[in-house]
């Protein structure tokens, strides 16, 4: 036998399906949803539709400063289009996984699979009468996660909501409450707060987005703020009565405070999908966490797989993509590893922020001494065309080598930029071999080359 089956549609799952066909091997893909997952109708693709409006109906209104005068009261969104747009793209994409299913001669069975030992699993699909036992030679598990509740609050998908009930939203709120402060409840605040709802972010560390640096965070929270969003860092919620539509606050000092909104989102991370699959009866390391993997993907069974946000650790497609990759390849009687070296992460709100490598405080951690160079966009020509100038490219050097450790970027299309910065890191290119780059002109381009010239002080514009 030399069949493949992999239990989850998802982007690790569905790209382990294809790499596992293009290796001449039988596969199945056992979905127990849409094909794409969570990223592709609840996550990425979805959030990123609504920001796109959102970006569209902020470039309108402010079109006055570029000479093109419009009536404000002729400005409105229209909040169904807003979704039909969304819920097309969606199936646009849905649809092109599922020709690529079809192209690679995937077999595609929709059901519930749990694991019965190293080689067999079955499916399920709600109907006893038509349960499937099949046989693999190897299987992956891509089950993906979800969406982790308070704990004295479950989501009820009226009032306490997640991030797929956000997206999917009847009408544009007039107050929003977001509980969490990361990468999900600062791009719902982006939106939200563009498209005219009062958005209050509530986030117990002592800053939006704990991950990144300092200064650059804080030039998206001043973004924030300007655009009408109100943020308490280092405050936690103590209660919520779903009556009264109140939540309870308190902060770092013991001060309470209530606030009441239409909806509270709770954005406090994701937890994997471990359970119901079969795990502990066949002897699969895991924990709440994640199922454990070694560099190859390889569960404690050697003829099991996991990969994507299953396994816990950096919770995104892009990584989901090439996990699924590296497990397929594994599967198949290859070998591969994954480069986490050069992940980059990727915050679509507006001013976008992006970064891949270290960020200052860990290269500082590490390294000890290093070199820092920065270039702001407001002394980038293209930043000032677009009438966007904030935001601004950071690079870190290792001195004893010019080894280039992160790159941070917070801006216009840092999402876009950033891939430059991971090419450079992916290749282990060191900063001095960069001094000679031409970077076109006018390009935002360019504060990536300054921000490196930055670094021994020849940066030509600041």
């Amino acid at each position: 036998m030399n069949r493949i089956v992999i239990i989850g549609g998802g982007p690790a799952g569905y790209v382990a399906a294809i790499t596992a066909a293009q290796q001449d091997k039988e596969v199945i893909l056992v979905v127990d949803g849409p094909l794409g997952g969570t990223c592709l109708n609840e996550g990425c693709m979805p959030t990123k539709s609504l920001l796109k409006s959102a970006d569209t109906y902020d470039l309108v209104k402010n079109a006055g400063q570029m000479g093109i005068r419009l009536s404000p009261n002729s400005i409105e969104v229209d909040w169904a289009t807003v979704q039909e747009r969304k819920r097309e793209v969606i199936s646009k994409l849905v649809n092109g996984i599922r020709y690529l299913m079809g192209k690679n001669k995937i077999k595609v069975i929709e059901g519930k699979a749990s694991i019965l030992s190293s080689n067999r699993l079955r499916i399920e699909n709600g109907n006893e009468n038509e349960n499937e036992v099949i046989d693999a030679s190897k299987v992956i598990i891509s089950t993906g996660s979800e969406p982790i509740p308070l704990p004295f609050a479950p989501f009820d998908g009226e009032w306490i909501i997640h991030s797929g009930h956000a997206m999917s939203l009847p009408a544009i709120p007039d107050s929003l409450l977001i509980v969490g402060g990361g990468v999900i409840g600062c791009e719902f605040a982006s939106i939200y707060s563009r498209l005219g709802t009062k958005v209050t972010v509530i986030e117990m560390g002592e800053k939006l987005l704990p991950g990144e640096d300092d200064d650059i965070t804080n030039i998206l929270h001043d973004e924030l703020m300007n655009q009408g969003v109100t943020v308490h860092t280092s405050t936690s919620v103590k209660n919520i009565n779903a009556t009264s539509k109140t939540v309870y606050l308190e902060n770092s000092d013991g001060k309470l405070e209530e606030i009441q909104a239409d909806y509270v989102l709770v954005s406090i991370g994701r937890r994997p999908r471990v359970n119901g699959i079969g795990l502990e009866e066949n002897d699969i390391d895991f924990s709440r966490l994640g199922i454990s993997v070694d560099d190859r993907m390889q569960t404690s069974n050697p003829s099991i797989y996991a990969c994507g946000d299953v396994i816990g650790g950096i919770q995104l497609a892009h990584v989901a993509f090439h996990e699924g990759r590296v497990a397929a390849l594994n599967a198949c009687g290859q070998f591969a590893q994954v480069n986490y070296r050069a992940i980059p992460r990727c915050i679509y709100t507006s001013p976008e922020i992006a970064s891949v490598g270290l960020t200052e405080k860990e290269a500082r951690q590490k390294y000890g001494e290093i070199k820092v160079g920065e270039f702001a966009f407001s002394a980038n020509g293209k930043a000032a065309l677009s009438n966007k100038p904030v935001g601004k490219v950071k690079v870190l050097v290792n001195p004893q080598y010019n080894e280039i450790l992160g790159f941070s970027i917070v801006g216009q299309h840092a999402t876009e930029l950033i891939g430059q910065g991971t090419i450079m890191l992916h290749a282990e290119i060191t900063a001095d071999m960069m001094e000679d780059l031409v970077a076109a002109h006018p390009t935002l381009s360019e504060s990536i080359h300054e921000a490196l010239l930055n670094v021994v002080g020849q940066a030509v514009h600041c």
